[in-house]
């Protein structure tokens, strides 16, 4: 058994590539420019990966931001809703902005947490908080797939060259 039991229950990929953040209790944690820097820090780190794995030119977030609007999100392991003062990988990340409209600027969520519900278990929350809300263009095909079952209205919107990748 291990000696630190907060630490104790995730063992393996997790804890080398996640930003660690201490739990609350809740499996999806609100990020603003008022949150601690490790949750902001955690939030970027995510978007970096983000980044890299859809080849944009820059990053969508970082912990210097401190637009009073940007909404984002971290998740944590499903396992960990409801326990407090535990130690947690960030499984995931996503941020809102809103211009005249919310917009869902970007979701990353970590290979082995995918096809696991996380974005689907928290869209009726992001309904509620946000409303109707545009989706930033380009779409992965993963995304346009979630979308579909989750009966989100794909509008065909120009990107504001947030989102432009490398090479398009």
């Amino acid at each position: 058994m291990d000696s630190k039991p907060e630490m104790a229950f995730f063992k393996g990929a997790f804890d080398i590539v996640c930003p660690l953040i201490k739990n609350d209790g809740l499996a999806l944690v609100e990020v603003t420019a008022k949150s601690t820097h490790r949750h902001r820090k955690a939030v970027e780190t995510l978007a970096r990966y983000f980044k890299r794995e859809e080849d944009y030119d820059f990053l969508q977030y970082t912990a210097a931001e401190k637009d009073p609007i940007d909404i984002a999100f971290l998740w944590t392991p499903p396992e960990t809703a409801g326990l407090t003062g535990l130690i947690v990988p960030c499984v995931g990340a996503c941020c809102f902005r809103k211009e005249e409209t919310w917009r869902l600027d970007w979701v990353w969520i970590h290979p082995f947490c995918r096809r696991r519900k996380l974005l689907t278990g928290a869209w009726p929350k992001f309904k509620e908080q946000f409303g109707e809300f545009d989706i930033e263009p380009p779409l992965s095909e993963a995304m346009e797939k979630a979308l579909e079952k989750l009966g989100h209205p794909q509008k065909k919107l120009k990107s504001r060259n947030r989102c432009i990748k490398i090479g398009a």
